[in-house]
């Protein structure tokens, strides 16, 4: 499978270039955090929480450690291009994968317009000039040398960043000797509340540190350089903003800092000169100017990932022959940028972003957790987070938190996102996508383990109670003979009891024979008989089942002629209204046994199929092979889970097994190849309407050529309202 081809080190057709340092890989990171973080965000955050804005950088830097651990062992697992929108799609299924590339991939071009319209500000220092022109034709350069490689942008990434990190080194050093110790009392002035709130505000400084996994396909030694970069990314944030934050809080009077959008030139205005302020102004120009070219690398990625996985248009995925860029997610983010440049109002739109950041970072949290709990044999990280799984609870916990501190307009403005994230997925991905995630394989395994206990209690129970055979016109003797013989194999002895309603006066002395009661009496088992003429037939029966307390029911199912069609009826009537398991003979009677196959379409097998497999193929010395079909799109990894659910069925059968399974769109055909050498099949189908399952066994049954045996099971526990509202969300 791709992922593990890709973790170790090859590239099949289609990736992109492994390229990237360590280097390269981290000034990516800290480039997409360094910018309105320090630059214009201090002054605001300061208003709510006064010195204790210090505090607040560092709390940020303590929530998003979570998600940077999380983020730095799915990178390692499935170091492909994506990032959270792949780990979430994985994890959770297309649907919230879509939501969550939907909005990361906005919400990042939103902080790249941001940036360039702050950066065009700044510029305002050195000379006039109209700001939104000026930012849309930096965004065309911007746009330019990203279409020209990632290698190329990295290149100039990197010297970006650490231009920016030396000025800043520059302003801690001179800054921190002019600082008034008085400035920072009362520490706690706005209180805790105010601390929080400020926290909530200041988060947006580091959401761009996850953002390198975005480019993880195109990393040299991933399972190395991701996560150090991460982990590195956010150490510097964690040091860099409270030091360069406390000089601003330090030198700056307290009404100066609460009103100022430049809070960095600000501060430093009060201890350099003319000079240093021109280079305070240029270090934010490039700091701002990195943040929006790492914007656009990291968002640029994102409609490339979603349309490898048919959720976004397929001319997102191509790639440039020489550059090796997705050329058209380039393009398009690029005229995004454009437009929202040019005429939107981008300050809220950068604050409406963070708010989904924080349901995203919850989402990449849940999202480890859910590869973990799933047990995938693909899932083979080569960093895993410590401490799993504190840290991730504690980052959900936290970010809702801090969602809360946010105010009504930015929590509105996530839920637009993730509502314009469901309607795209329903209108365009759903029927595209291949609906497998880790979530999905857990609920699959956690299904599973509690079908296959209760099939081993079934098979463990030793067979029936009371089974009630139903003889009627037009079956064939040799078929009334196959439907005692069924009811043997499926009677508990001793103790059971076998009832036959006869409703055919022509073969009331044929079943059951002298020889037929004489091997039933030898296991201990009651055999008696009613011969009835009424018209009311299947109310009759159904009142001696329920009268009685029959627990299985078996009768023959003829094909759905006109001269069968009241048959027909009378039987689907009876299997939606009894209680009791139904079992149908469709095809002919049954002859020599020994093999039975049990036929799966969809979800887990019925316990009561299997439990039926089991008795007859135990009395008639034979063994069951299991046919699974899967969508013809599945991933590997499904038919894995499903063989690994056979094997915990094999462990509480009672006979030899073995499996079939295989991906299809013709169900009917390859069910015949793989049923092939069975002389009896089982099929059961307990989520559909009896009516559609009659159709499905009457084609089944003329394919295979052998005798069918429909299970119908009207008491199947059903999944609870909270597991199937889970299942909506990972669909």
């Amino acid at each position: 499978m791709n992922t593990n081809e890709t973790a170790t080190g090859s590239e099949p057709a289609g990736s992109l270039h492994r390229s990237l340092g360590l280097y390269a890989v981290l000034t990516i990171s800290i480039g997409a955090m360094i910018g309105s973080g320090i630059f214009v965000l201090p002054g605001l955050a300061f208003k709510i929480a006064g010195p204790a804005v210090i505090l607040a950088f560092f709390l940020a830097g303590i929530v998003v450690l979570p998600a940077a651990l999380s983020q730095s062992e799915m990178a390692t697992a499935m170091p492909e291009a994506g990032g959270t929108y792949l780990y979430i799609d994985r994890a959770m299924g297309p649907l919230m994968g879509t939501v969550a590339g939907f909005g990361v991939w906005f919400s990042l071009v939103f902080k790249a317009s941001f940036a360039l319209v702050g950066l065009s500000a700044y510029l305002e220092f050195f000379i006039e000039h109209p700001e939104r022109p000026i930012a849309a034709m930096l965004a065309l350069g911007i746009i330019a040398i990203n279409l020209v490689g990632v290698k190329q942008t990295a290149g100039f990434q990197a010297f970006l960043v650490s231009a920016v990190l030396a000025l800043l080194a520059v302003f801690i050093g001179l800054g921190a000797p002019n600082t008034d110790p008085a400035r920072y009392q009362p520490f706690f002035s706005e209180g805790f509340q105010g601390l929080i709130s400020a926290t909530a505000v200041v988060f947006v400084s580091y959401i761009g540190v996850t953002k390198v996994a975005s480019v993880a396909e195109e990393v040299k030694r991933p399972g190395r350089n991701i996560p150090m970069a991460i982990m590195l990314s956010v150490g510097i944030a964690m040091l860099l903003y409270p030091a360069v934050v406390s000089v601003m809080v330090g030198v700056t009077p307290a009404d100066q800092l609460a009103k100022t959008e430049t809070p960095v030139l600000t501060a430093a205005s009060q201890f350099v000169g003319p000079a240093g302020a021109y280079i305070v102004a240029g270090a934010a120009v490039l700091a701002l100017l990195s943040m929006a070219n790492a914007g656009v690398i990291a968002s640029a990625r994102y409609p490339f990932a979603m349309a490898r996985n048919s959720l976004a248009p397929a001319f997102l995925a191509r790639i440039g022959s020489r550059s090796g860029a997705p050329v058209a997610g380039i393009t398009v983010t690029g005229i995004v940028l454009i437009l929202l440049v040019l005429f939107v109002p981008l300050i809220e739109l950068a604050k409406l972003a963070s708010a989904f950041q924080l349901l995203v970072f919850a989402l990449v949290n849940l999202a480890v957790i859910a590869f973990r709990e799933s047990h995938l044999d693909w899932y083979r990280p080569t960093f895993r987070s410590p401490l799993y799984p504190a840290p991730q609870i504690f980052g959900i916990v936290a970010a809702l938190v801090l969602l809360t501190q946010m105010g009504l307009v930015p929590l509105l403005g996530a839920a637009v996102f993730v509502v314009a994230g469901v309607l795209w997925y329903r209108a365009f991905g759903g029927s595209r996508a291949v609906k497998e995630s880790a979530a999905r394989d857990a609920l699959r395994l956690r299904e599973n383990t509690r079908l296959v206990q209760q099939a081993g209690d079934a098979v463990k129970a030793g067979g029936r109670r009371h089974i009630l055979v139903l003889i009627r016109r037009p079956t064939r003797p040799s078929r009334q003979h196959t439907l005692f013989r069924l009811a043997m194999r499926l009677s508990s002895a001793p103790g059971g009891r076998i009832h036959i309603i006869n409703f055919d006066a022509r073969t009331r002395r044929m079943i059951p024979t002298d020889e037929d009661r004489a091997r039933a009496r030898a296991l201990g088992i009651e055999v008696t008989t009613d011969q009835y003429s009424d018209e009311d037939r299947r109310g009759m029966v159904h009142a001696f089942a329920e009268r009685e307390g029959v627990d299985l029911f078996i009768a023959d199912l003829p094909q759905e002629l006109k001269a069968t069609r009241h048959v027909t009826r009378d039987l689907r009537w009876l299997s939606e209204h009894l209680t009791c398991d139904s079992v149908f003979l469709r095809n002919r009677a049954v002859d020599r046994i020994d093999r039975i196959a049990v036929l799966g379409t969809g979800g887990p097998y019925d316990p009561v199929k299997v439990e039926i497999a089991d008795h007859i193929a135990r009395y008639e010395n034979a063994e069951i092979r299991f046919v699974h079909l899967t969508p013809p799109d599945a991933p590997p990894e499904q038919g894995e889970s499903i063989h690994r659910y056979h094997e915990q069925l094999g462990d509480v059968l009672t006979v030899p097994w073995d499996d079939r399974i295989q991906p299809t769109d013709d169900l009917v055909d390859t069910l015949t190849g793989l049923s092939r050498g069975a002389n009896l099949v089982v099929l059961g189908a307990p989520k559909h309407r009896f009516h559609v399952v009659v159709d499905l066994a009457d084609r089944i049954a003329e394919a295979v050529d052998c005798p069918a045996l429909l299970v119908h099971t009207p008491t199947l526990e059903k999944p609870g309202p909270v597991t199937r509202a889970v299942q909506w969300f990972i669909t």
